[in-house]
C-alpha cells in the first residue's frame, strides 16, 4: 500500500528534511518544506522510521494505517541545538562555518551593564576588553586579530537582523570618551549571541564583516500559557586591589633627597609639602578617592505566551549603577523590549514585529577619572574640605592662593549624558509553493545623545582667580544622531533532490546611514547655577559640526546542498556597493565556499559509534571586506579655518583632503580546515580549527608634504597583513545522574599576527613602526642598561651593545616586543545538586604589559611612587634599577627613555575567577503553595578573583592606572516566574 504522511515538531512547525525510511528495507525518502512525505509499495505491519539531526527519532508500526502523523521532540545534545546564522538557521552538527555561541542563561549569569562583557571568556578567537570600570565606560572587541593597519578593525554587529553602530560620536569632554555603543542594549532582552568567524560564516555579509560578525538575538514569545517572569537584584562593586605606595615618611624622604639631589633649597613655594603641610598627615588616596561602593540595583520583569499562531513577549527594566567615587554619580537606564508574531492557519503567511527601546541617562565627573590622581597625589596632602564644609585650597596665608588643585574640583565639573536608542524590525514571509517562500526584513534604528559637561566657578581656586568668574565658566552641549534604515526581500527555496535536500536563499539588501551630530561652546555665565542653558551664556560657538550619509546597498545568495545528513556544501555570493569609495570602484564581489564531511556517518566507522559518536571535517575558504574608511574619504574635503589673517574679514577653507576616485574595498581572503569530533553520545564534544587570514589593498589616510596644500589623501596601500592560529573547545559532561550533573566547557585560542609584505616598504611613512614578519601591535624599545652607578641616571645599550645615556631613536630600538596575547581562553563549570546550581568561569590570558613599578618622576612634588622605587640610586658606586630622585627635569628624559625600554615592560598575564553564579531553587511544593510557578534566590559575582604576577598596575586587564580598572562586583537576587 502507499503511506502519505506529514512530520512536525512541537510547536506544530512542519520539518523538512526528515528521513522517512522502512525498517528492515532500503526503502527511503525525505520530507518535503511543508514536512509531507509519500512512501509507495510498503507492508501493512511495516514500522516507518522517522528520523532528523535535530529531533529524537521516531519509531511507528502502520498495523494497516495509510496516513501517518508525527511530532518530534528536539534532541537534547548539543550538536542539535539552533545556532542563528547570517539570514537563517542551521545546527552545530550541519554547519560548515564557524559560530560560537553564548546563551542567555550564560548571560543572564553575569552582573554586567554591557552585554558584550557577558562574551568574554566564553568564545574562542574572541577577545574582550573592559576599559573602565564606570558604567557606560568603553569596551573593546577583536575577533581573531588586527586585520588593518590604520581603519576600522571593528565587527559587523546585527541586532535582530539590523545592522547595529559600533561606535558613537565625538560627544561633550568626559572621563569615559565615547563609551560604547551595547551600554545602551538590555543584557536580559538578549536570547542569544552567535560569533561568526570564518568565511563561510561571514561572506554573506561581504565589505561588512572582514573583521567578523556578532549577531545579537532577542528573547521571542513562545507558544503556552502566559508566563510572568520577575527578575530583582541588588549589589556592590569596589575595586578590587590597590597598588602599594609611599606612606608619608617615605615620600617624605625621597622629596627631601630629590632636593638635595638638585642642590636646591626647599621653599614654600617649590616645597609646599615639606615646608607648609602637615608632615605627620597621612591619607591613603586610593581609598579615599576611588575606595567607596558602587551600589548596583536591577529589575527585570516581562510577559509572554501565544498559541500555536500567535505569541508575544513584553517586557522593561530599570537599571540603576553609581561609582566608586565620592559624590552622588550613577547611570541610571529603562529599557522596554516588545514582539509579537502571527502565523495564518492555513501556515504560509507570518510577520513578526520586533522592538526594543533603552533610555539611559548617565551622570559622572566631568573631566577627570580620579584614579590618576589616588595613584599620584602626596600622603600628606591637605584635608579635602575646610571646617565650613567648603573645598580646601590650602593657601600659605589667608588672602593667598592655594597649594594645591583639589581633587574634588573634578567632581563638581558636571557631566551628563542623555541617551535614547531605538530599534525596530519587521519580517514578513510567505510560502507562495511548498518549498518556496518570499520574505522582507525592514529595519530602523535611531540613536540619539544629548551630553552637557560644565565648568563652574566652584571648581576654581576663589584666591588665584578672584573676580573672573563670568570669565571662567564654561560649558560644552553636544548632540548626536545615527540614524539607520535597511530593506532586504529574500527568497528562499528548499527541495528534496536525490537522497538530500538543496536549499537555496537570493537577497537584496538596502541601507542607508545617517549620522549628524554638533558641539557648542558656552562662555561667560552669571551664575554656577544657570550652566545648564545655553540661552545664558555671553557667548556661543559652534566648535564642531558634522553630518554625513552612508548608502549600502548589495545582492546577495547562499545554495547549500546536503546529502543524507553526511556531505554538506555551501556557497555563498555577494555584490557590494558602497557610497563610501570613488566611482571607479563602487562595486565589488565577495563569496565563499564550504564542505562538510561528517564521516561518523560512513560504514567503516559504524563499528566504533560507541566511542565516536560524531566527527565531521569541514573546510571553507573566502573573500569578505571592510569599507570602514569614513565617509566621502574620496573626495577633496575641506574645513573652515581661522588661522591666519582674514581676507576682508571672511575665514577660509584648509584643504584637507584630496580626490582619489580609485580609492576601493579592503578584502580580506579566509581559509579554516576544522574538525569536530564527540564521544561516548556526545557526552565529550571537542572542536579544534586552524584558520589563516590575510589582508590585502589596505586602506590608510596617507600623509602628504605640506607642499601639496593638504594634510592627507584616502588611498590604498599595497600591504598585506595576516592572522593566523589555533582554536579549540572542549566541552564534557562529566557526571549526570537524575539529582547531580556537571558540565566542563573549555576554550583556548593561540594566534599570530604579522604584516606579510609591502612594497617599497622601506621608504613608506610605516618604515619606523613597522616590521615586515611582526606584528602590527609590536613596539620597538631600547635595551635597559641599568642605572649608571656614577651619574645615578637611566642607560641603555645600542646597536653595538656600546652603553649610552641618549640612545638613537631610528637605529637603538633593537628589542620588538608583540603586545598581543600569546594565548588566552575560559574555563567554564556548571553543577547543579538537586534545587542547587553553581556555575564559575575562569578567564585566562597570556600577555605582556607595560609596568608602573618604577614610577613616575620619582621626586617630583606631589607625585607619589610605588615603594619599589626606594631601591634607587643614592650614592656613587650604587648598583640599582632605579635612577635617582629629582625634582626637576634632569630625570625627566632618561626617565622618558627608560618608558620606551624593555625594563618598562613586564609580565601581564592573569588567571581570573571572571564570574561565578550560585542559585537555590525552591521545592515545587513550596512554591505552588505561594502561587508561583518558579521562585528562584542567588548570588552572583563577577572578577571576584584574580592570580596574577602583574604588579605594574591596579589591573592586568586594562594596564592603566590612569584609569578605575574592572570592579569586583557581587549581586544577590530573586527571580520569580508565575
Amino acid at each position: 500500500m502507499d503511506v502519505r504522511g506529514k512530520v512536525v515538531d512541537s510547536k506544530g512547525e512542519p520539518v523538512s528534511g526528515a528521513t522517512i525510511s522502512v525498517q528492515g528495507t532500503n526503502k527511503t525518502t525525505l520530507t518535503n518544506a511543508d514536512g509531507s512525505f509519500t512512501l509507495t509499495g510498503i507492508e501493512e505491519d511495516a514500522v516507518i522510521v522517522i528520523s532528523h539531526i535535530q529531533y529524537e527519532t521516531e519509531n511507528i508500526t502502520l498495523n494497516g494505517r495509510s496516513l501517518v502523523n508525527a511530532t518530534l521532540q528536539i534532541k537534547i545534545s548539543g550538536l542539535d541545538e539552533l545556532q542563528v546564522i547570517a539570514y537563517g538557521t542551521t545546527t552545530k552538527r550541519l554547519n560548515t562555518g564557524n559560530v560560537s555561541t553564548v546563551k542567555s542563561s550564560d548571560i543572564a549569569k553575569q552582573p554586567v551593564n554591557n552585554p558584550l562583557l557577558a562574551l568574554q571568556g566564553r568564545v574562542p578567537g574572541l577577545i574582550v576588553t573592559q576599559l573602565s570600570g564606570l558604567p557606560g565606560g568603553p569596551v573593546s572587541v577583536q575577533i581573531r586579530g588586527q586585520n588593518s593597519i590604520a581603519n576600522g578593525n571593528l565587527p559587523l554587529y546585527i541586532v535582530d537582523g539590523i545592522p547595529y553602530t559600533p561606535q558613537l560620536l565625538t560627544d561633550a569632554p568626559n572621563i569615559i570618551g565615547n563609551g560604547n555603543p551595547f551600554n545602551y542594549i538590555n543584557a536580559f532582552d538578549i536570547e542569544s549571541i552567535e560569533v561568526l568567524k570564518d568565511a563561510d560564516a561571514t561572506a554573506i555579509y561581504g565589505s561588512r564583516a572582514a573583521n567578523g560578525a556578532i549577531l545579537i538575538t532577542t528573547k521571542k514569545g513562545k507558544a503556552g500559557k502566559s508566563v510572568v517572569d520577575v527578575n530583582v537584584q541588588t549589589g556592590w562593586g569596589k575595586v578590587s586591589r590597590f597598588m602599594d605606595l609611599m606612606n608619608t615618611q617615605q615620600y617624605l624622604e625621597m622629596r627631601r633627597e630629590a632636593l638635595k639631589n638638585d642642590n636646591i633649597t626647599p621653599t614654600t613655594s617649590n616645597s609646599p609639602d615639606l615646608l607648609y603641610w602637615d608632615t605627620t598627615r597621612y591619607t591613603d588616596w586610593q581609598k579615599e578617592l576611588i575606595g567607596g561602593t558602587a551600589n548596583w540595583q536591577d529589575v527585570q520583569a516581562s510577559l509572554s505566551g501565544g498559541n500555536n499562531n500567535t505569541q508575544f513577549f513584553i517586557g522593561g527594566s530599570y537599571h540603576k549603577e553609581t561609582t566608586v567615587f565620592p559624590g552622588d554619580f550613577a547611570d541610571k537606564k529603562a529599557s522596554l523590549h516588545f514582539n509579537i508574531s502571527n502565523t495564518s492557519l492555513n501556515r504560509k503567511f507570518k510577520v513578526l514585529l520586533t522592538g526594543n527601546f533603552v533610555s539611559d541617562n548617565n551622570r559622572l565627573p566631568g573631566s577627570q577619572d580620579l584614579t590618576g590622581i589616588a595613584m599620584t597625589l602626596a600622603p600628606n596632602a591637605p584635608p579635602l574640605y575646610k571646617a565650613d564644609g567648603s573645598l580646601n585650597w590650602a593657601p600659605l596665608t589667608n588672602g593667598a592662593a592655594g597649594t594645591w588643585t583639589n581633587p574634588l574640583s573634578y567632581v563638581h565639573r558636571p557631566y551628563k549624558n542623555l541617551t535614547n536608542n531605538l530599534i525596530m524590525n519587521s519580517v514578513i514571509s510567505y510560502q507562495i509553493l511548498p518549498g518556496l517562500e518570499i520574505k522582507n526584513s525592514a529595519g530602523y534604528t535611531n540613536l540619539h545623545t544629548d551630553g552637557f559637561h560644565g565648568v563652574p566657578f566652584l571648581y576654581f581656586d576663589p584666591v588665584r582667580w578672584p573676580i573672573r568668574g563670568n570669565d571662567l565658566r564654561s560649558a560644552q552641549y553636544s548632540n548626536n544622531t545615527i540614524r539607520s534604515w535597511i530593506i532586504e526581500p529574500q527568497l528562499n527555496y528548499s527541495k528534496t533532490l536525490g537522497q538530500g535536500t538543496l536549499s537555496l536563499l537570493i537577497g537584496l539588501t538596502i541601507q542607508q546611514n545617517n549620522t549628524s551630530g554638533s558641539v557648542v561652546s558656552g562662555q561667560g555665565y552669571t551664575s554656577d547655577m544657570v550652566l545648564e542653558d545655553i540661552k545664558s551664556a555671553s557667548a556661543v560657538t559652534i566648535s564642531s559640526s558634522t553630518n554625513s550619509t552612508y548608502k549600502y546597498n548589495a545582492l546577495f545568495g547562499r545554495l547549500n546542498y546536503n546529502w543524507k545528513e553526511k556531505y554538506i556544501v555551501n556557497l555563498t555570493a555577494r555584490r557590494d556597493g558602497s557610497s563610501r569609495f570613488g566611482p571607479e570602484n563602487r562595486f565589488h564581489n565577495f563569496g565563499s565556499a564550504a564542505v562538510g564531511w561528517i564521516f561518523s556517518k560512513e560504514k567503516f566507522l559504524s563499528n566504533t559509534s560507541s566511542v565516536l559518536s560524531f566527527g565531521k571535517l569541514r573546510l571553507s575558504y573566502g573573500t569578505t571586506g571592510n569599507d570602514q574608511v569614513g565617509d566621502y574619504s574620496f573626495l577633496n574635503l575641506y574645513n573652515p579655518t581661522n588661522v591666519g589673517i582674514p581676507y576682508l574679514s571672511t575665514n577660509g577653507l584648509l584643504v584637507q583632503g584630496l580626490y582619489n576616485p580609485a580609492l576601493q574595498w579592503e578584502e580580506t581572503k579566509k581559509a579554516e580546515v576544522g574538525l569536530e569530533l564527540g564521544f561516548i553520545k556526545d557526552r565529550i564534544l571537542l572542536s579544534s580549527s586552524y584558520f589563516r587570514n590575510r589582508s590585502s589593498n589596505q586602506l590608510v589616510s596617507y600623509g602628504l608634504p605640506s607642499t601639496t596644500g593638504a594634510s592627507s589623501i584616502s588611498k590604498n596601500l599595497p600591504a598585506t597583513v595576516q592572522n593566523s592560529g589555533f582554536e579549540i573547545t572542549l566541552n564534557t559532561v562529566n557526571l549526570k545522574r537524575k539529582a547531580f550533573s556537571w558540565n566542563t566547557n573549555i576554550n583556548l585560542t593561540i594566534y599570530r599576527n604579522k604584516l606579510v609584505s609591502y612594497p617599497d616598504f622601506e621608504n613608506s611613512t610605516y618604515a619606523n613602526r613597522y616590521l615586515i614578519g611582526r606584528s602590527l601591535n609590536i613596539i620597538k624599545l631600547y635595551r635597559f642598561a641599568g642605572v649608571n652607578p656614577t651619574t645615578g641616571l637611566y642607560e641603555f645599550y645600542d646597536s653595538k651593545d656600546n652603553i649610552v645615556s641618549i640612545p638613537d631613536s631610528k637605529n637603538d630600538a633593537t628589542i620588538i616586543l608583540d603586545r598581543n596575547p600569546k594565548y588566552y581562553g575560559g574555563i567554564q563549570n556548571s553543577i547543579s545538586y538537586k534545587a542547587f546550581e553553581l556555575d564559575f568561569l575562569f578567564q585566562y590570558v597570556k600577555q605582556t604589559g607595560i609596568s608602573y613599578e618604577p614610577g613616575y618622576l620619582p621626586g617630583w612634588l606631589n607625585q607619589n611612587q610605588p615603594v619599589t622605587v626606594l631601591n634607587r640610586w643614592q650614592k656613587p658606586g650604587d648598583n640599582t634599577t632605579i635612577q635617582k630622585f629629582s625634582s626637576g627635569f634632569s630625570i625627566f628624559f632618561p626617565w622618558a627613555l627608560y618608558s620606551g625600554g624593555d625594563a618598562a615592560y613586564t609580565d601581564a598575564s592573569y588567571f581570573r575567577l571572571k564570574n561565578l553564579s550560585l542559585s537555590w531553587q525552591m521545592p515545587k511544593t513550596w512554591s505552588n503553595r505561594l502561587k508561583l510557578d518558579v521562585c528562584r534566590f542567588y548570588i552572583r559575582a563577577q572578577n571576584l578573583l584574580t592570580i596574577t604576577n602583574y604588579e605594574g598596575g591596579l589591573d592586568p586587564e586594562t594596564m592603566n592606572v590612569s584609569t578605575l580598572p574592572p570592579l569586583r562586583t557581587i549581586t544577590f537576587g530573586i527571580n520569580i516566574k508565575l
